[in-house]
């Protein structure tokens, strides 16, 4: 679909808000960014977007233990901080790198639940206060310390993984074009063998593995563009961390709400619809040029 005038968007953020409005499954208490979001990230196709925000708000009703208690300065969270690491970059032509990080080795810390909130922090830290609307968002995974299959498989919650997957490939506002996994193990093929029936033929067909000590990532990537941690000229991961961390924690208020954007129980008695909000996790809302 064709981008649009700052008239037509405005237009369909004013569609889109009705139709919410005549959701009582669905919070009305958005701001026009987060509906200006969820369009832009459909390519302003009204129908996905619905689809898309259903998906959204039902999978986080789902999983309430991963959207409360993130209380940026607790010591939970605080020790999340220091071995869960991201970095979100702006590239040339629009384009955002999302770069995430296990710095763990031997995984000895490594929670998947406290990994899955962390994801949520990071991406409600994106949706409340990022203006910028990318045309092509870009995933790079490092898995520098996943040493050993069996060792992951304990660490790992396949209820929780389910369900991340889905808020991740159907309900989340992005521009998904490229996903990058860096410093594979050996046994990738075995672990990717083992994931791949969750993904979307889609989504593996964007996926690209790189080896550890290769230069392959810059194929797709100039140095300029890539941190220090993987060969480029840009700031380390560690020092754009802690900027993000500061910035989390100055917005401290958002994240000791334990009911942003969630379905309030009283509406969901009284919805003769609910049914279609759980329907909606079978919905495919992530748009893939």
């Amino acid at each position: 679909m064709a981008e649009k005038t700052p008239e037509e968007i405005n237009e369909l953020v004013k569609k889109f808000r009705k139709w919410i409005n005549t959701q009582p499954q669905l919070p009305n208490d958005l701001e026009d960014k987060l509906l200006r979001r969820f369009l832009h990230g459909c390519h302003y196709d009204l129908e996905k977007t619905k689809n898309a925000f259903k998906i959204f708000i039902s999978v986080r009703e789902q999983c309430p233990e991963l959207l409360c208690d993130r209380d940026p300065l607790s010591p939970q969270v605080q020790k999340m901080f220091t071995f869960l690491k991201q970095a979100q970059i702006m590239l040339p032509r629009n384009r955002k790198l999302w770069i995430w990080k296990l710095d763990d080795p031997g995984m000895l810390n490594f929670d998947s639940f406290q990994d899955a909130k962390m994801f949520f922090i990071i991406t409600d830290m994106w949706l409340l206060f990022d203006d910028v609307l990318e045309d092509e968002d870009i995933i790079l995974t490092d898995t520098k310390d996943i040493v050993s299959l069996r060792f992951f498989y304990s660490k790992f919650s396949f209820s929780i993984a389910r369900r991340m997957i889905k808020y991740q490939q159907e309900a989340l506002p992005v521009r998904l074009k490229q996903i990058h996994i860096v410093n594979t193990p050996p046994f990738i093929d075995r672990l990717f063998t083992w994931i791949k029936p969750f993904l979307k033929k889609e989504i593996t067909d964007m996926m690209h593995f790189h080896t550890p000590n290769s230069d392959t990532l810059y194929n797709y990537f100039s140095k300029d563009e890539l941190p220090e941690d993987y060969g480029g000229t840009l700031a380390k991961i560690d020092d754009r961390m802690q900027d993000f961390v500061e910035e989390i924690v100055s917005k401290r208020e958002y994240f000791l709400k334990n009911d942003l954007w969630k379905v309030k129980k009283e509406d969901e008695e009284k919805c003769e619809n609910i049914n279609e909000l759980k329907e909606g996790l079978s919905l495919t809302a992530l748009t893939i040029d």
